[in-house]
């Protein structure tokens, strides 16, 4: 099998599903510089900018996409850092979230919901909880999703805004923040077109103002994990076995 070590990104290329497998993830030595994350990045920060956002949240490689809890920081999965690594990504979870431009500028627009969020302490007010929920409720792995509510903005596959108070506000400013897109035309007779409102003077009133909050803790840091990828992909096959058991079952056994 292939041994621990510190690879070049030329190459990753060349190696086996079999040795890249084997290897540890902070010995990918991935990074944004130089990949099209980069140019993603840069682009979305434009859009922040046109918004009349002030600050840009720190972008970093993580084991998947998510901002950590207080933070402004945005984890962007370490396989969208190298070709090979999307390809193996594919191969073992039957897609690659993020792999395209436009899925990679959606969950970005997703994230910085929330890292507006903390940055603002904004689940505090009193209007956000009347709209969104309390944000205390727990999380759950699994909701009963209505798909023809017209309650929550439909923005990420899965009616994700209608899971947790924090994902739907979360939605809403990933709708606001979209570049060239209508969203009181498309909303209209919509009750989401409230929340929409609400997120539009909300982000008119925190325009150029700096954050309160400003973490920039790097949770689950792909330069940190030192998880083979076989751990990594086993870990998650095993989460997603109970929607796919026909795939992921049999290639648990067949792969690990």
């Amino acid at each position: 099998l292939f041994p621990y070590t510190t690879l070049f990104r030329s190459e990753l290329a060349s190696l086996s599903d079999d040795e890249l497998l084997q290897m540890r993830i902070c010995d990918l030595q991935l990074k944004i510089a130089g990949t099209e994350l980069e140019s993603r990045i840069q682009t979305f920060n434009t859009e922040l900018a046109a918004k009349g956002i002030s600050f840009k949240p720190l972008c970093y490689l993580g084991d998947e996409w998510f901002c950590p809890e207080g933070c402004a920081t945005i984890a962007i999965p370490f396989y969208l850092a190298h070709p090979r690594l999307k390809r193996l990504e594919e191969k073992m979870m039957m897609e690659i979230e993020g792999g395209t431009e436009m899925w990679c500028m959606s969950l970005l627009r997703h994230e910085m919901g929330h890292v507006l969020n903390h940055a603002y302490l904004l689940e505090k007010e009193k209007q956000w909880q009347k709209l969104f929920g309390p944000p205390s409720l727990e999380y759950s792995e699994s909701f009963r999703a209505r798909p023809y509510s017209k309650r929550f903005v439909r923005h990420l596959e899965g009616w994700y805004a209608q899971s947790h108070p924090e994902e739907d506000f979360a939605e809403t400013v990933a709708i606001w923040l979209t570049p060239d897109l209508d969203w009181k035309q498309q909303y209209k007779d919509w009750k989401a077109l409230e929340k929409l409102e609400y997120a539009d003077s909300l982000m008119g009133r925190l325009a150029g103002k700096p954050p309160l909050v400003f973490s920039k803790t790097k949770m689950s840091e792909a330069s940190r994990l030192r998880s083979r990828l076989a751990l990594y992909y086993k870990r998650r096959r095993r989460t997603y076995a109970q929607e796919f058991p026909d795939f992921f079952d049999a290639d648990l056994k067949r792969l690990f």
